[in-house]
């Protein structure tokens, strides 16, 4: 019986438990979420609504919060899931992404970039995987929390972490593969896209950002007919990622992952975060590996260093080998303006810096209310 277990079930997590209960290769999914009846609502949902495509699973709720740590090893002991979506934050900042804000107050936010609320993803991550390997079980974890670095971070200061990410770089490559498709008639299977990427690239374009791309069409190198910049920007529509509910594109990345990892199948892909690594990277999914699958002559050290460049638009100047992941300096300017300091955030105080983090979110919070 293959199982999974939904680390959250928030908006993302939502989408991932509906993609999961019309998915063929699951026979249980178990829930997990602090809110006592929240995540039992949503899955006695999906468990209806998949009835409709003929999908029959076992479902199972345990509410749970990741603080304790006890309760969670006991849980993932008993469940032994065989993959785990981890979609779990302490607190969305995307209220800023649809308030009314001050517009220097907004450009302000901005070049802290999203990186501010790395601690928020971070923390539970970390418990997370901390939980997993008390309990001594063998599984996967997709994480969907800015894993570009929080996976970085969580390898390089446990030694394991998370296999893969969604969403991201794998947003960006899909976009080039739709477009080609629509531009030469062809399917899917006719193109390979590869793209070395990261979150800063869907985020600011890849006429700034670092990257490596690559498109072939029926075996032959066609880079040169797709201008990446144009296509991420502006095609199908511009899209305003800051205001669009994209749950359900990174809902759709972490099944898939996650499917892929327990299946027997090759699945080649766009990974975020794989195995620890920074930003995106074209790979093959299966049977619990992930294994990077760069156009040649690109080698891993130098994929890396493009995502390496590629983080510090994302306020990233580096990740620490104990995991520390340090701000540049230009970010540190931009929070301070916020009334916010943090050179680096380290895993120590990531508890106390999630509660500052909050209280700085009600500050601000309260500053776009009063201007509405």
């Amino acid at each position: 019986m293959t199982t999974v277990l939904l680390v959250g079930v928030g908006d993302l997590g939502g989408w991932a438990l509906e993609f999961l209960a019309r998915s063929p290769g699951v026979d249980r999914i178990v829930t997990t979420k602090r809110s006592p009846w929240a995540a039992a609502s949503k899955a006695d949902l999906a468990m209806l609504g998949s009835v409709f495509q003929g999908h029959y699973k076992r479902y199972d709720h345990y509410p749970a919060d990741l603080a304790d740590e006890e309760g969670m090893v006991r849980l993932l002991a008993d469940v032994r899931p065989d993959v785990i979506i981890h979609s779990a934050t302490v607190q969305s900042p995307r209220v800023f992404m649809n308030a009314d804000v001050d517009p220097g107050l907004r450009a302000t936010i901005r070049a802290a970039t999203f990186s501010l609320w790395l601690p928020w993803h971070l923390l539970p991550a970390t418990r997370l995987v901390r939980a997993v390997h008390r309990a001594g079980i063998e599984t996967g974890i997709v994480n969907t929390c800015f894993p570009d670095v929080v996976n970085q971070a969580l390898w390089n200061h446990f030694g394991h972490g998370p296999i893969a990410g969604a969403g991201n770089v794998e947003v960006s490559a899909a976009t080039v593969l739709r477009y080609a498709m629509e531009a030469t008639g062809l399917p899917a299977a006719a193109i390979k896209v590869s793209l070395v990427g990261s979150h800063a690239l869907m985020a600011y374009g890849a006429a700034r950002v670092p990257h490596h791309f690559r498109v072939e069409i029926e075996g032959r190198d066609e880079t040169a007919g797709y201008d990446l910049a144009p296509i991420l920007s502006s095609w199908p529509s511009r899209i305003d990622w800051g205001r669009t509910a994209w749950f359900s594109l990174f809902g759709a990345s972490a099944v898939k992952n996650a499917l892929a990892l327990v299946g027997s199948e090759a699945v080649r892909t766009h990974v975020s975060g794989p195995k620890g690594l920074p930003g995106g990277y074209p790979a093959v999914i299966s049977d619990g590996r992930v294994d990077l699958d760069l156009p040649p002559p690109l080698t891993r050290d130098e994929a890396v260093a493009i995502n390496n460049e590629a983080a510090r638009f994302d306020a990233i100047e580096r990740v620490e080998s104990d995991g520390t992941v340090v701000y540049t300096r230009e970010a540190l300017g931009a929070m301070e303006n916020l009334g916010y300091r943090c050179e680096a955030v380290e895993f120590e105080d990531l508890a106390d810096r999630c509660r500052i983090l909050q209280d700085l979110y009600r500050r601000l919070v309260t500053r776009s209310e009063s201007r509405a």
